[in-house]
């Protein structure tokens, strides 16, 4: 409707949308409650039943008629008579539905009154796509709200049965009585939901900013949704007799906190750029609202459930009290909000306001709630303060916040579904006092949600909840500075590369040059899905900055795996540990922020080796088996997307069969033969196009360079800079990754003695890793990247290690608990002063010279890296020496200290000084990576003057050795 209707029409149609809402929320509880309560109490068929249907129709009828009345004045007074006499017709027809409705939940049937809603919504839906073709404006919009009324009035048989003509029942005052309390109270809080968009179509009806405000708080308002749904379940509830109110309040508050809440979170820090896709241009001014309104919506939301429980109870003189002073705070905060500053004020008023009265309502409620609620609410908002700052952070990237709602998302289902479910099924057996009703209701029903009570649901629904915590936790944390704080490296740009090439349909990844065969395809495979589907695109260094989300993501998975394996193995103290120490270790950052094949290749193995150490030592079965088949496939994409990892799957796998009998032969061959088809696959591809000779000459330099008989990369290379001086000069930044790298495989070798065969497991897994980083180290190709798998073998070793000792030494318990605090600190420390730096040389150059560089301009870039990230900028080349300079027009040089000074790139390291000393810098960044990135102008005269001396011969090093 925001975009089929102009702002005045819209404005019009949400004040009496609405109003309509006011009236809705009358009606699901006037008369459906004390209905509801009276459906329950008595079998269909009997005197008790008849009446109470039969007062609840003319209630009805008589209250639509007033509503019909009242409604359509309101609206008479900022719209057409004919939108007025519409309104008041939708008014009358929600009435006609109230009874219904109450009959349905007193008979909990619950699922068709779900898809009666799901009626009404559809119907109103194809009302709107109506509106829209015919241009029906604001009349034909409330006809279709009326029209979707009518779907309430669709009962069964058996409701006209119970559905008498007795108007003598108007006489008892009984009823009246309750109905009364009820009316009043519902009517009170209707009004003050939906006060605010009603009274802005009067006082500034017609604006642009009006409307849209109007269009946002109705969107605001879904944690209204969410109480409204609470009260139809709760309030027949707590009024049968003999029911157990405290755990009906426990489950129902639990339920509806943390679906407000988080439903709030959604919707205060949605990105603006996804909102404004589904919004007119002409609203986007009004965005900025939106967290005010979530706010204000969460504040009505408990205001209504507050109130709800209150009369449930029939603490009337408190439901009194509350909505009292809602009623003085409410007002009052539009009327300072508006005063203060029109709309925007008007929306922080009116969130200030409802948090307020609701803090209020439940100060006044605190008596009559379960107890240690108040603690319950803490850890609520505890939770949605930490889902809220996560979405905060990577609001920036629409696709990325999508992926994290999901996940929160998956782990509020999956608590929902877990234990609250299994007690509130047995609550409402319970509550129903006829044994035969509640037999006839609910034994099918048991039936079908009994296995979510079980052990075994309910510890993966217990599992899977704190997965998705970890999850979240660490693509948080990752988050930060994804796109600021790590400097790009040329591997990440030529992978992002070849996951483009796959994007285009190219099974096999290729570079300009041709397939390219030193690391098989399964990262590219994934990035070429995650291309298409999300339509990533630009230019290279574009291209990785947005890849580098997909990494995050799957280190966060590796985290919560990694959780999940030392609670397995372990406990969950250790586990927690566990997920603490790889969401800040600042090696394991650095590797998930960066296009690296390492992050989806550990990620598959971990999930292998999760799937593995929950099925060691079971008896066989059909189900085992084809786990240790999943297990097995898993470890083998880990192969398939770097041949390295081979080391921490085949090779523990076979030791682990003479080790101790760790495993069963007949086990490891089954899971061995299933890691071996991904890549088998892989080499059918290269056979069927006959590449067979290219692969064989790459894997042939690929393991050369593995065991060291090629030394042209890594600290063990002869020019390159020294390992120990290295790691001196990073100590202050990846001190506790060190500290990890030298703990593996003395941790590992003392876990592989352990009785429990996963622990050997793991010891196995990890000690394999950490012999081949002391083998590099000393012999082979050791570079950086190898470490990622070392690091996060190195945590969980040592984990399991410490619940080891202190299980077989309990006195060294106080010991091992200080050392793990003292490195959680350190690790937590470092991660975050990581991530809070600002090492993106660049992309800050990139800027510059889009902003500032003239388009005459010749720049050289002095190493692979910057000749990637600027190869679609014809102003770039590599020319890295004056003569080719002056050669070539080139006036600036990009450099970087870091890696120059130490032989890396295309420049011998004395073109520094002579830059430093002839050229002027007109862009400079310090980082940690590359040092400092520098911008040099070189004038024409000093230019031909070092192409005369020479200056800067260019130098054939480890990179593309140009």
């Amino acid at each position: 409707m925001s975009n089929a209707l102009a702002p005045s029409d819209f404005s019009q149609f949400a004040a009496a949308q609405m109003l309509l809402g006011m009236v809705g929320i009358v009606t699901s509880a006037l008369v459906p409650l004390p209905l509801s309560h009276a459906v329950g109490a008595h079998p269909p068929g009997s005197e008790g039943r008849r009446d109470a249907m039969a007062f609840a129709a003319l209630v009805s009828v008589m209250a639509g008629l007033v509503a019909a009345l009242i409604t359509g004045l309101v609206i008479s007074g900022v719209s057409s008579p004919t939108t007025a006499t519409l309104v008041a017709l939708a008014s009358f027809v929600l009435f006609m539905g109230a009874a219904p409705s109450g009959w349905f939940q007193g008979e909990l049937r619950f699922v068709r009154y779900t898809l009666k809603s799901l009626g009404e919504i559809s119907t109103r839906f194809l009302f709107s796509l109506l509106v829209v073709a015919f241009s029906w404006g604001t009349p034909g919009a409330v006809f279709g709200f009326a029209m979707g009324g009518l779907a309430l009035l669709v009962t069964p048989r058996s409701f006209l049965q119970d559905l008498t003509w007795r108007p003598q029942v108007l006489r008892q005052k009984w009823r009246w009585a309750e109905t009364a309390d009820i009316a009043c109270t519902l009517c009170v809080v209707s009004v003050l939901v939906g006060i605010d968009v009603v009274i802005i179509a009067f006082l500034d009806g017609g604006s642009a900013g009006a409307a849209g405000f109007q269009t946002l708080a109705s969107i605001a308002k879904a944690p209204i949704y969410v109480a409204a749904g609470t009260v139809i379940v709760i309030f027949p509830l707590l009024r049968r007799p003999g029911v157990q109110v405290n755990a009906v309040l426990r489950a129902a508050l639990r339920s509806f906190g943390r679906l407000a809440l988080f439903a709030c979170a959604v919707i205060a820090t949605a990105p603006q750029a996804l909102v404004a896709w589904a919004l007119p241009q002409r609203y986007h001014d009004s965005l900025v609202l939106l967290p005010w309104l979530a706010l204000s919506g969460l504040g009505y939301a408990s205001i209504t459930v507050l109130v709800t429980v209150l009369l449930g109870v029939r603490a009337y003189r408190r439901c009194q009290l509350g909505l009292g002073l809602a009623s003085v705070l409410v007002p009052s905060g539009l009327f300072i909000g508006w005063t203060m500053d029109g709309v925007s004020g008007l929306a922080v008023g009116c969130a200030a306001a409802s948090v307020l009265a609701a803090a209020a309502l439940a100060a006044i409620s605190c008596p009559v709630l379960p107890p240690r609620s108040g603690r319950l609410a803490a850890r609520g908002f505890v939770m949605a303060g930490g889902l809220f700052l996560c979405l905060y952070v990577v609001g920036g990237q629409p696709i990325v916040w999508l992926l994290v709602v999901m996940l929160a998302g998956l782990y509020v289902l999956a608590h929902l579904r877990g234990v609250p479910i299994a007690a509130m099924d047995r609550l409402l057996f319970a509550a129903v006092t006829a044994e035969g009703i509640a037999k006839r209701l609910w034994s099918k029903h048991i039936a079908i949600v009994q296995g979510a009570g079980s052990p075994q649901f309910v510890n993966f629904s217990k599992s899977l909840g704190l997965f998705v915590v970890c999850v979240a936790m660490a693509f948080g944390v990752r988050a930060i500075g994804i796109t600021q704080g790590f400097e790009l490296w040329v591997d990440e740009m030529l992978y992002a590369l070849l996951g483009q090439s796959v994007s285009t349909g190219q099974i096999l990844p290729r570079l300009p040059d041709g397939p390219f065969f030193l690391h098989p395809p399964g990262f590219f495979w994934v990035e070429g899905a995650i291309i298409n589907v999300f339509g990533v695109g630009g230019s290279s260094l574009d291209l990785v900055m947005q890849l580098r989300w997909l990494n995050a993501l799957l280190g966060a998975v590796s985290v919560g795996l990694g959780f999940l394996l030392v609670r397995k193995v372990g406990n969950q103290a250790a586990a927690w540990a566990t997920a603490i120490l790889l969401s800040f270790e600042p090696f394991v950052l650095r590797s998930n922020s960066h296009v690296f094949l390492e992050t989806l290749a550990m990620a598959t193995v971990l999930g292998g080796l999760l799937v593995l150490v929950t099925q060691l030592g079971r008896p066989l079965s059909p189900k085992r088996g084809w786990l240790l088949v999943l297990a097995g496939l898993m470890l083998g994409y880990g192969i398939l997307t770097k041949d390295f990892f081979v080391l921490c799957t085949f090779v523990p796998l076979v030791v682990a069969v003479v080790w101790r009998h760790t495993m069963r032969l007949s086990d490891s061959v089954r899971i061995l033969v299933a890691a071996t088809l991904p890549y088998v696959g892989y080499m059918c591809i290269v056979l069927a196009q006959g590449m067979l000779p290219d692969w064989s000459r790459a894997k042939l330099g690929g393991v050369q360079r593995l065991i060291g008989v090629e030394k042209s990369t890594g600290f063990t290379a002869g020019s390159s800079p020294s390992l120990i001086s290295r790691l001196l000069d990073n100590a202050g930044h990846f001190g506790s990754s060190y500290i990890l790298l030298a703990l593996c495989p003395v941790a590992a070798a003392l876990l592989c003695l352990s009785v429990r065969p996963e622990r050997r497991l793991i010891g196995l897994t990890s000690l394999s890793l950490g012999l081949y980083g002391l083998y590099s180290a000393a012999f082979g190709t050791f570079e950086e990247q190898y470490g990622y798998g070392v690091m996060i073998a190195g945590v969980l070793s040592i984990a399991v290690l410490s619940v080891e000792v202190v299980e077989q030494h309990p006195g060294f318990r106080k010991p091992v608990i200080a050392a793990g605090t003292a490195l959680l600190v350190l690790t937590t420390t470092l991660g975050l002063r990581l991530e809070t730096s600002t090492d993106d040389g660049f992309s800050q150059v990139r800027q510059w010279v889009n902003n500032n560089l003239p388009p005459e301009a010749r720049v050289t870039v002095t190493n692979s890296t910057g000749e990637v990230a600027f190869a679609e900028d014809k102003r770039f080349g590599v020319w890295p020496s004056a003569p080719l300079m002056l050669e070539n027009k080139a006036n600036y040089i990009l450099t970087q200290s870091l890696p120059t000074s130490q032989g890396y790139g295309y420049v011998q390291p004395a073109m520094l000084p002579w830059l430093q000393e002839h050229a002027s810098p007109v862009f400079s960044l310090p980082g940690l990576t590359n040092g400092t990135t520098t911008l040099w102008f070189v004038d024409s005269d000093d230019l031909v003057a070092g192409a005369r001396q020479g200056v800067g011969t260019p130098a054939t090093t480890y990179e593309t050795g140009k």
